[in-house]
């Protein structure tokens, strides 16, 4: 069954179909931009907030590092490489300041040694990489090569929590906090003991100390 409306009735379901779509358009687009700018208020409201905390987390590094003596040149991390990131970090200190060999340290303490240096920055190795460095527990000393520690006396009475610090045996200073003892076990020889070492965190960063040999 067919319905046939008149032209006129026709022209009127027209208008009110154009009525709608008009209708639909604008508060489509009403809608559109009430979200648009909604939303770009919560995204900047979130970037200040994220800023905030970045230098809130800036200042409070800073301060830690200020606490330490006048021995240290203070530094700023201006580049850590995320697919290097647990073996160098670059600093904003050059070689009027600080030296190859410099130990650098957070308020914690050793995080690595300057590798690297030009005019403006200096490159450093951080201790989470296989760098290798003489470090002691209390008496006995032996060789730190990322998170272990080896050639220590068999007979040694070391256990698990003890302070490790370097051993004063190179160019850098002794007594520097490098970390502690996780576990503790027999070389595969017999011949000496081998330490897992927990490092002082040097995941955040921000700001350094440099223990200059310039000064």
């Amino acid at each position: 069954m067919v319905i046939y409306l008149p032209k006129k009735n026709k022209y009127i379901i027209k208008v009110i179909l154009l009525i709608i779509v008009i209708s639909l358009v604008i508060g489509g687009n009403y809608l559109f931009n009430y979200l648009k700018y909604n939303n770009k208020e919560e995204v900047d409201i979130a970037v200040l907030q994220q800023e905030n905390d970045i230098l809130r987390d800036e200042i409070k590094s800073l301060k830690k590092i200020e606490s330490l003596d006048n021995s240290y040149v203070i530094a700023r991390v201006i580049l850590r490489d995320i697919h290097n990131f647990y073996n160098e970090i670059i600093i904003n200190v050059g070689s009027n300041k600080v030296n190859v060999g410099d130990p650098v340290i957070n308020e914690e303490g050793l995080v690595g040694i300057i590798s690297e240096v030009n005019k403006s920055e200096a490159n450093v190795k951080l201790l989470s990489s296989n760098l290798s460095l003489s470090v002691k527990v209390d008496d006995t000393y032996g060789n730190l090569k990322g998170k272990k520690v080896d050639l220590l006396d068999k007979y040694s009475e070391l256990k698990v929590g003890d302070i490790i610090t370097t051993s004063g045996l190179t160019n850098i200073p002794g007594g520097i906090y490098v970390g502690k003892i996780k576990k503790v076990k027999m070389d595969e020889n017999n011949l000496g003991k081998e330490l897992e070492v927990e490092l002082v965190d040097n995941q955040d960063l921000i700001y350094v100390g440099v223990l200059s040999s310039l000064k």
